[in-house]
C-alpha cells in the first residue's frame, strides 16, 4: 500500500511540475538595440553626381522654353497694359478684337507652359527613378556596413532625430564612389 500512496503522490507532483513548467513562457531573447539613420533621400539624389548632371540637362533641355514662356507672359502683360491705356482711342470692333487676340494668347500660353510642366515633371520622374535604384543598393550596403537596423527618408514625419542619425552626406559619397557619373565634369560648379 505504501508503495501506491508513494507513486500517487509522485504522480501528482509530476503532473503538477509538468502544469507548472507549460504555463511560464519560454525566456525572450534580448532586445537588439536599434540603430536608426536618416537621409534626406531627394537632397541626396540631387546632390550625386548623376543628380547634378540630371539638373543640367533639365536646364539645357527646358531652360530655352521655359525662358520662351517668360517673355510671351511678358508681352501679354505690355500687349494689356497697352490695350488698357489705349483703349478709349479705339473703337469698339478694335477693342474686341484686340481682348479677343489677348485672350488666344493666354489660352495658348497657359497650355503651352502645362504642356511645359508636365513634360519637365515626367523627365524629372524618370531621372530620379534612374537614380532611385541605384541610391537603393547603396543606403543597403551602407546600412549593412555600419550596422543601421533602420533607415528613413526624412521626408517622413520624424518627430526628433540627432544630427549624428543624419548620413546623407555620407550617402552621397557612397554613391559617387560606386556611380561615378559620365557627365560629372559638366555638373560641378
Amino acid at each position: 500500500m505504501k508503495l501506491n500512496s508513494f507513486l500517487a503522490v509522485a504522480l501528482v507532483l509530476g503532473a503538477v511540475a509538468f502544469t507548472m513548467r507549460s504555463q511560464t513562457a519560454p525566456p525572450k531573447p534580448a532586445a537588439m538595440a536599434a540603430k536608426i539613420a536618416i537621409v534626406a533621400m531627394r537632397d541626396a539624389m540631387i546632390s550625386t553626381l548623376d543628380g547634378k548632371a540630371a539638373a543640367a540637362k533639365m536646364d539645357s533641355t527646358y531652360g530655352p522654353k521655359r525662358a520662351a514662356l517668360e517673355k510671351e507672359q511678358a508681352a501679354i502683360v505690355t500687349a494689356e497694359d497697352q490695350l488698357r491705356k489705349g483703349a478709349a482711342t479705339m473703337s469698339p470692333d478694335a477693342q474686341r478684337s484686340a481682348a479677343q487676340s489677348l485672350a488666344n494668347r493666354k489660352k495658348t500660353l497657359e497650355r503651352d507652359a502645362q504642356d511645359l510642366d508636365d513634360a519637365m515633371q515626367q523627365e524629372d520622374n524618370r531621372l530620379m527613378q534612374d537614380i532611385s535604384g541605384k541610391m537603393g543598393a547603396v543606403i543597403d550596403g551602407y546600412a549593412k556596413k555600419n550596422g543601421y537596423t533602420v533607415v528613413m527618408d526624412a521626408s517622413v514625419p520624424v518627430l526628433w532625430a540627432a544630427d549624428s542619425a543624419n548620413v546623407t552626406p555620407e550617402i552621397i559619397k557612397e554613391y559617387d564612389a560606386a556611380h561615378p557619373s559620365k557627365g560629372a565634369g559638366a555638373a560641378k560648379k
